[in-house]
């Protein structure tokens, strides 16, 4: 009612407000509807504004803080009206859609956010290819050795994964090297290290092949933080290497082999002896290989030694090659009757690892070397392995007189008879447990037994075990 109210007045008002005008024409004005009076509002003349249920027109220009009820001079009563609220109007029909406006100035960039939750681990991309092998850098000055940590407790083995290796490999090597009181140094090393190969060759001319035994005569002293270990050169390489007094050869093989090798050559005026092998060798603090030569040796000395300084990285070896030992029994003193034990390994104590056994011996006449068949017995944790033969323990049925087969793990390095004045067989063999382990937790030991009995022959025998131990 009201709204209808307001809508009447705004149309009849022209018609009650017209002024004295000239005849000829007529001024209309209009009101403007201002809402609800409100008294800090200014109003102007012909302002209209509502108060409860009546309507006021502005006299006046300036209007404020005069209430329309009481000030009749500035506010003209244009009508008034109660009733109850009109029906709702039925909807208008919706209008045409506006023109979309033009798109607003970019506001200025907010604040960054807190860094989000880090996301879920993509797939691994492929491998890159190898880059090439950098220069060898020169050798650093040793360091002090540090003093030695307190043992950490024992944890559980993991996977076997992939090491890299961490460290430089140096090699030393000499070239007719002089020789001070027969004796050539091959390395020298302190601080921390590991050798893995050791190479060595030497000749000797003249005119006497007896007095050329190099294999047998030639000492190699290995002195690792303050344990000294020696044996024959021909030994240590693997083969035996004892020229005979008719100045036959006592081998001619090609020895070549994944870990160990050796090449030979022997006339009536030249002795030769060459070879190498792959030997694992941990050192803390100090480390010496030498040779001595005989003393009549005037011949080239060659040498290679292939070591690492430093700690080896974690994984790189096995714990159980913390500590290398040597065990000899030189073949040219140890003559063993019939049925006698030789012990090749004495009883060792804690854990450790088995490396290799070598194994070389002779009797006198050409003869099928029967003193082979006894088993070599190896002790293990208290348990006892027991082999065919001891030719079967190095990897042949037939002594090696049919079948020289060689392996990375075992082989029969030679059989050899010779003939008069010598009239000597020899029978040279080796094993190797790397590729199938002989690991001990608590002890380990090895004997051999001459299989003649009675009134047999004596037989030389020589022998070489490396073992290491945790500590």
């Amino acid at each position: 009612m009201i709204r209808r109210l307001a809508l009447s007045v705004t149309l009849m008002l022209p018609l009650a407000l017209v002024h004295a005008l000239p005849a000829s024409a007529q001024t209309r004005t209009f009101v403007a509807y201002a809402g609800s009076y409100s008294a800090g509002t200014v109003y102007t003349l012909n302002d209209m504004v509502s108060l409860g249920n009546d309507f006021y027109i502005s006299l006046v220009t300036g209007n404020v803080d005069n209430s329309p009820a009481t000030n009749a001079s500035r506010w003209a009563l244009v009508g008034s009206g109660s009733g109850g609220a009109g029906g709702t109007g039925a909807t208008g029909a919706t209008g045409a859609t506006g023109a979309t406006g033009a798109t607003g100035a970019t506001g200025a960039t907010g604040a960054t956010g807190p860094m989000g939750p880090q996301g879920p681990l993509g797939p691994a991309g492929t491998t890159g290819p190898v880059g090439p092998m950098g220069l060898m850098g020169p050798m650093g000055p040793a360091g002090a050795t540090g003093a030695q940590g307190p043992a950490g407790a024992s944890g559980t083995a993991g996977a076997a994964g992939e090491v890299s290796e961490t460290r430089t490999l140096m090699v030393v090597a000499l070239k007719s090297p002089a020789i001070v009181n027969n004796k050539v140094t091959l390395l020298s090393a302190t601080g921390a290290g590991n050798v893995e190969r050791i190479q060595f060759a030497m000749a000797y001319n003249d005119g006497s092949p007896t007095a050329a035994n190099l294999g047998g005569q030639t000492i190699i002293t290995i002195v690792v933080d303050g344990k000294t270990y020696s044996c024959t050169l021909g030994m240590f390489l693997l083969w035996n290497g004892y020229a005979t007094s008719d100045g036959v050869a006592a081998t001619s093989d090609l020895f070549l082999t994944k870990y160990l090798g050796i090449t030979t050559a022997t006339s009536l005026s030249n002795e030769s002896i060459g070879g190498y092998r792959r030997i694992y060798i941990k050192y803390n603090s100090s480390i010496d290989i030498s040779v001595t030569v005989p003393s009549a040796f005037n011949g080239p000395v060659y040498s290679q030694v292939e070591y690492y300084p430093g700690v080896a990285p974690a994984g790189r070896f096995p714990a159980t090659r913390n500590v290398f030992h040597m065990v000899v029994n030189d073949w040219a003193s140890s003559t063993i009757a019939s049925s006698q034990v030789l012990t090749v390994i004495p009883t060792v104590s804690g854990p450790g690892e088995l490396e290799s056994i070598y194994f070389v011996s002779s009797a006198p006449g050409q003869v099928e070397p029967g003193w082979l068949e006894m088993s070599p017995t190896i002790t293990v944790d208290g348990t006892v392995f027991l082999y065919g033969g001891t030719e079967d323990f190095f990897g042949n049925q037939f002594y090696g007189d049919q079948f020289r087969g060689r392996t990375d793990e075992y082989g029969i390095a030679r059989y050899y008879k010779s003939n008069a004045p010598d009239n000597t067989t020899y029978w040279t063999a080796y094993r190797y447990f790397r590729e199938s382990p002989m690991v001990f937790n608590n002890s380990l030991g090895m004997i051999w037994t001459n299989a003649y009995t009675g009134n047999g022959p004596a037989t030389q025998v020589g022998t070489l075990a490396v073992y290491y131990t945790t500590n």
